[in-house]
């Protein structure tokens, strides 16, 4: 407990809004996918990954470990989505657990555009640890950490850097 409470005083402290960012592709990112309202009720990170399906257009996601109940929230909204077929557009990871993304990464099962969104990365000492892994990944280019959650992207294109935002 002590060390959630200890962590989030520290993620407070050294996160930034939209008016910190200099990377245009996060600040878009923040501004019209994070910050956009939205009607979806339930846990931050569950409207954070349906505002990510409707601004990258994702067609494409896979959820692990395999949460029908969650699956059945995105397709009552996002009909055409399709699960489990790659390369993943959206990757959500129920925590970081290096079980679950790196066969993902060593079978090249996304692409330059895909996302990964992890929930849980500060409830404990070790989810913290799998998060640093994730976003210190030779892969990985950027990463945003939430606080309620991460993601992290792929974009050859950008060059590597870390962000951490109040939401």
């Amino acid at each position: 407990m002590f060390y959630r409470f200890f962590n989030y005083l520290r993620f407070i402290f050294s996160a930034t809004n939209q008016h910190g960012i200099h990377s245009p592709f996060i600040y878009d990112f923040v501004t019209k996918c994070l910050y956009k309202k939205s009607k979806i009720k339930g846990p931050k990170i569950t409207g954070i990954l349906f505002k990510c399906i409707l601004y990258f257009n994702a067609k494409n996601i896979s959820i692990f470990p395999k949460d029908i109940h969650l699956e059945s929230r995105v397709m009552n909204v996002f009909p055409k989505i399709e699960f489990n077929k790659h390369p993943f557009d959206i990757i959500y990871l129920e925590y970081p657990c290096p079980e679950f993304l790196n066969p993902v990464i060593q079978d090249n099962k996304y692409h330059n555009d895909s996302i990964v969104l992890v929930k849980n990365i500060h409830k404990s000492r070790e989810s913290t640890m799998n998060w640093e892994m994730f976003k210190n990944s030779e892969e990985v280019t950027v990463s945003v950490d939430l606080y309620y959650g991460g993601v992290l992207f792929f974009r050859k294109e950008q060059v590597k850097e870390h962000f951490k935002i109040r939401i």
